[in-house]
């Protein structure tokens, strides 16, 4: 293979190399983001279970968001109030709140596994194409 014909593979194959550690580097980040989302959901879970153990009328403080609470009073343990998107809220049990937080973290975890593979895959792959480099740099 000519010169110039070995190069031109050697930028093509190292521009697949910098696309690929790109998309890596984004699948990284997008299941550090899964693993923190499914943190919060076993987080959920605790306080759901926490929940049906405590007693009506007892004292709490309840979230106002940014780290801010207020005092307040458990007067009802057995139904919450779930988000299910654009604002709006659904009654449910603490046990359908449980169900339905048991079924996102699995989702997630599914997700999770699937990224993990394509992870693998990639790297793989990057792995592949630097040895080619390599061994065309070495011609």
């Amino acid at each position: 293979m000519a010169k110039q014909e070995e190069q031109k593979e050697v930028e093509e194959k190292y521009m697949i190399l910098q696309l690929i550690a790109g998309q890596l580097q984004e699948m990284q980040k997008q299941l550090e983001s899964l693993e923190a989302k499914s943190g919060e959901i076993v987080g959920l879970k605790n306080s759901l279970s926490r929940l049906s153990g405590t007693k009506i009328n007892s004292k709490s403080y309840s979230s106002l968001g940014l780290g801010t609470f207020v005092e307040s009073e458990i007067k009802n343990t057995g139904n919450v109030l779930v988000n299910v998107g654009a604002g709006v809220l659904v009654k449910k049990t603490t046990t359908e709140a449980d169900e339905l937080a048991s079924m996102q973290l699995a989702q997630m975890d599914d997700v999770a596994q699937r990224l993990t593979q394509n992870i693998a895959a990639m790297t793989a792959r990057a792995q592949e194409l630097e040895s080619e480099i390599q061994g065309l740099l070495k011609e």
